[in-house]
């Protein structure tokens, strides 16, 4: 009689010893980015004496059941009732990367891998009498975002392009360093008149899309048909990894504007386009002949001017008549005459590159557009 006694009592003890700490999550409301974030916990100690205890995390992809990250934390001291964990509770923490295919920050302070995943803790008791009990467990789904999704930079939003074959560039998504395989999914739509461009997006037969883009730029392609004049399109980037979606940009708009045929002039009148010192930022349409705008700050005379196809398999660079420009201090209108140029292909895309006496580049991109 004795013995069953003990025994009942033995089980009544393991059962309230496994739920001696109750585990509540305190995470951010704008979400986790950080590993020290996955510690934001608060303790309930139930049990009414002191224990030294540890926390033991790991997570897992929710979708491969994976391991992708473990944790473990110093022993501490947790009291009787609640506790809100602060670092210097757990620090130093041990990580270990539980998978290769997951881009891990090494850093203690480094950024969490972007998915969804199952994170559970486990608080460990040093005062049981195997050497340690699991004395509270909980777990949680978790969807880890970057810090910024990709971000669209040309064309802007609401601009009047006077080029009906546009060139696309987004920025990625922050931080770089969380994505193992980084791809994009590019979409473009018209929208109509009684709709917004999220609608449209969601609602419209694409005009163009691409799928599984490991670069930030697109250029809309020769083989499709030239954008509408009379027409409002919207586009978005899609940020993936490994395949699955991460982020979305914002959306944005443009419009087609009619443009008037460019003629040469020796007066210097008419549109000059700025140069711009990254290569994918500045665009126009050139019918014949290319004016450009030069501000010369330094005190040279001279720079040197290249032209490439960028239509071309090889991006075939042509041979200018006169490669050097003459400038002269401050804002320099030059207007380079292509239509005796050897190489140039009507509708064809090509970039304006000029280098100064300093090696600092300037360019410009142009759709070419055989004058009649």
């Amino acid at each position: 009689m004795k013995r069953h006694v003990l025994l009942l009592a033995g089980l009544l003890t393991g059962i309230c010893l496994q739920a001696q700490v109750l585990v509540n999550f305190q995470f951010p409301p704008l979400g986790l980015t950080i590993k020290p974030q996955l510690w934001n916990l608060s303790l309930v100690n139930t049990a009414t004496g002191s224990m030294p205890v540890r926390v033991e995390m790991v997570l897992t992809d929710i979708a491969t059941n994976q391991r992708v990250l473990t944790g473990t934390s110093k022993v501490f001291t947790l009291p009787p009732g609640a506790r809100q964990l602060q670092l210097s509770d757990v620090m130093p923490i041990v990580y270990n990367p539980g998978n290769a295919g997951y881009p891990m920050d090494p850093s203690p302070e480094g950024f969490l891998p972007i998915g969804v995943f199952n994170v559970c803790y486990s608080i460990v008791s040093l005062a049981g009498l195997e050497g340690y009990d699991v004395v509270g467990e909980a777990c949680e789904t978790l969807h880890i975002e970057p810090l910024s999704p990709p971000q669209l930079v040309v064309p802007l939003d609401e601009e009047a392009l006077d080029i009906t074959r546009p060139f696309f560039a987004w920025a990625p998504p922050a931080p770089l360093t969380a994505f193992q395989q980084l791809l994009y999914d590019w979409i473009l739509v018209e929208v109509m008149p009684t709709q917004s461009p999220a609608d449209a997006l969601q609602q419209n037969i694409p005009v163009l899309t691409r799928q599984n883009l490991n670069y930030t730029h697109l250029q809309y392609p020769l083989s499709s048909p030239e954008l509408d004049t009379s027409k409002l399109y919207a586009w978005r980037i899609t940020a993936k990894n490994n395949i699955a979606t991460v982020a979305h940009s914002e959306t944005w708009t443009f419009r087609v504007q009619r443009y008037q045929q460019d003629e040469f002039s020796t007066t210097g009148a008419g549109y000059f386009a700025r140069l711009h010192p990254v290569e994918d930022a500045a665009f126009v349409i050139c019918s014949g002949v290319l004016r450009f705008e030069f501000l010369n700050q330094y005190n040279s005379n001279l720079v040197n001017l290249t032209l490439t196809d960028l239509s071309s398999t090889a991006r075939k660079q042509l041979t200018l008549a006169a490669p050097a420009q003459i400038i002269r201090m401050g804002a320099n209108f030059v207007q380079l005459d292509l239509r005796d140029q050897p190489g140039m292909i009507d509708r064809h895309m090509y970039l304006l590159e000029v280098t100064d006496f300093k090696q600092e580049k300037r360019f410009l991109k142009f759709e070419y557009r055989k004058s009649h």
